[in-house]
C-alpha cells in the first residue's frame, strides 16, 4: 500500500513499516531495547536473568546502557559494569572494582575484558543475586560517580 498508494520505494517502505510496528499504546515510538540481539536464538533462555540482574543494577539509581557488539557497557559518569550473555546457561558481570581482589567468585578478567577487574559470573537461577553480589554492584557503581 505505501508502494502503490504513497509512491515510496520499497525500502522507505520498509522502514515505515519497521517504524510502525515499533509504536506504543500512546503512537509514541518505543526505542528498542539493546539487550533483544544479546538474548536472541539459544540464549533466549538467559533473559529473565538479565533482567532480573538489570533490575538490581536499576534500584542504585541511573546510569547509561551503551550497547557494544556482544556485550552492553553499563556508565555513569563512567563505566562500572559490563553485561554479557557468553553462553547459552552463564551471564558475565564485568565491574571495574580495581581494588578489589579476584578470590572465590569474583574472577579475573583477563579472558572477559582488561577494563573490568575481576568478574562476576552470573548463571541461573536467579537466587545468584545475592547480597555479596548486590553489595559489589553498589560499590561499582558509586566509584562511577
Amino acid at each position: 500500500m505505501l508502494k502503490a498508494d504513497h509512491g515510496l520505494a520499497h525500502g522507505a517502505a520498509h522502514r515505515v513499516s519497521l517504524l510502525a510496528r515499533q509504536r506504543d499504546d500512546a503512537g509514541v515510538a518505543a526505542p528498542p531495547d539493546p539487550a533483544d540481539a544479546l538474548y536472541a536464538g539459544a540464549k533466549a533462555g538467559l533473559r529473565p536473568l538479565h533482567d532480573a540482574l538489570l533490575g538490581e543494577i536499576r534500584a542504585l539509581g541511573t546510569f547509561d546502557i551503551a550497547p557494544k557488539k556482544g556485550y552492553l557497557s553499563l556508565r555513569r559518569r563512567k563505566q562500572f559494569a559490563m553485561v554479557q550473555p557468553s553462553t547459552t546457561s552463564r551471564i558475565d558481570l564485568g565491574l571495574i572494582l580495581s581494588a578489589t581482589p579476584a578470590t572465590g567468585r569474583l574472577e579475573s578478567a583477563v579472558r572477559f575484558n582488561t577494563r573490568c577487574s575481576p568478574t562476576v559470573s552470573a548463571s541461573p537461577p536467579i537466587t545468584d543475586l545475592d547480597d555479596e553480589l548486590r553489595g559489589w554492584l553498589a560499590t561499582a557503581y558509586a566509584l562511577a560517580g
